[in-house]
């Protein structure tokens, strides 16, 4: 089955009414002020299902508050993404804010032909979301999540682990709270100290300290292993490596790098190995994975082998060239056994493990 073609277009904060202080999207996506015409729109859209044919495709209207927007606008660009429908576009993605989530608001998408919302939720404690000036509570994004679920829209939740205030239980509260409310799937963003946002400023002056790469890299390893628990995917780990963020200029501070979602994987794949060969030190140690599953069970630039050599464990890491395994799936072969470990049966804990 052809994974579904992802059309983004990117309106920072069109429509938003509000800045929050770790906020600064015209960076986070490269892209400047203003909102698609009918025509950009429409050869945008064209390009993408050219080079990427006979794939089933989604535009996604990300950044701002796709609801917040002139009622006009936003029906003039789902109408303009509607006609690609012949084409291969099978679905209309936006996102918003959890205050801007009403019954006539959904009632509106739903007829329009929106299929997918997600959510800046970023936390559910009202400490966090006072301390990160976000505007609204954390009672407004269980109701907008609970709502839009009624409607059967396929809702998502972005969360921003690490904002002032915040801490690894209480992003994990968070994760559990979306998902109870009705989220069918999460993004997970460790929060970054931007240039031009009051959280700079607070930075700065010593007010605000972000997780490090080490911190954030445990605490999205274990709320991945909670996700797993709740059966609903991640979709996304870590911003997308972009010449507008991975330049020192507009990251200040915080657990910014190009591969952290690669990261995050190796550190629970590390932590399944240290759990299961702990009793076979001196002996010979066979890994052997999908070929997609190298990079992160091996670690970045090969740190997981060498803590595993370090420890007293002779392991080899190889591929299973009869494509049997998933990528959540390894086998370990010993002078002695065979067997089999499963990602999702060696909960994460986060907190008690030196990245």
């Amino acid at each position: 089955m052809k994974t579904r073609l992802i059309i983004p277009w990117f309106i920072p904060h069109a429509g938003c009414p509000h800045t929050c202080r770790f906020c600064n999207q015209h960076q986070v996506s490269g892209e400047g002020e203003g909102i698609p015409s009918d025509s950009q729109l429409t050869e945008g859209i064209r390009q993408w299902l050219t080079h990427s044919p006979r794939r089933p495709a989604e535009v996604a209207f990300y950044g701002g508050s796709f609801t917040l927007l002139p009622r006009a606008e936003q029906s003039r660009l789902i109408e303009t993404a509607r006609r690609f429908n012949t084409d291969g576009v099978t679905g209309i993605r936006i996102s918003t804010r959890p205050d801007a989530v009403s019954d006539e608001i959904c009632q509106f998408l739903r007829q329009a032909g929106v299929t997918t919302v997600e959510l800046g939720v970023q936390s559910l404690s009202d400490h966090v979301l006072r301390a990160s000036g976000r505007g609204h509570m954390a009672q407004d994004s269980l109701q907008a999540l609970a709502r839009l679920a009624s409607y059967g829209f396929s809702v998502g939740a972005q969360l921003l682990p690490g904002l002032p205030g915040d801490s690894l239980d209480q992003a994990r509260a968070s994760l559990k709270g979306v998902v109870g409310a009705g989220a069918t799937f999460v993004r997970i963003y460790p929060a970054l100290v931007l240039s031009g946002t009051a959280l700079a400023e607070d930075y700065l002056r010593g007010n605000y300290q972000p997780l490090t790469l080490d911190q954030a890299v445990d605490w999205c390893a274990a709320l991945h292993a909670e996700a797993d628990t709740l059966a609903v995917p991640v979709i996304r780990t870590g911003l997308q490596d972009e010449p507008s963020i991975s330049g020192s200029s507009t990251v200040l501070a915080g657990p910014w790098h190009p591969s952290f979602g690669a990261l995050v994987q190796a550190a629970r794949w590390r932590y399944l190995l240290e759990s299961i060969l702990e009793g076979f030190r001196d002996t010979d140690v066979t890994i052997i994975g999908a070929q997609r599953l190298q990079s992160v069970l091996i670690g970045h630039a090969g740190s997981t082998r060498k803590q595993l050599e370090a420890a007293g464990l002779r392991v080899v890491f190889t591929v299973d060239t009869q494509n049997e395994l998933s990528d959540r799936e390894i086998c370990i072969r010993t002078p002695s056994e065979t067997f089999f470990a499963d990602l999702g049966r060696y909960p994460y804990p986060g907190g008690s493990i030196s990245i």
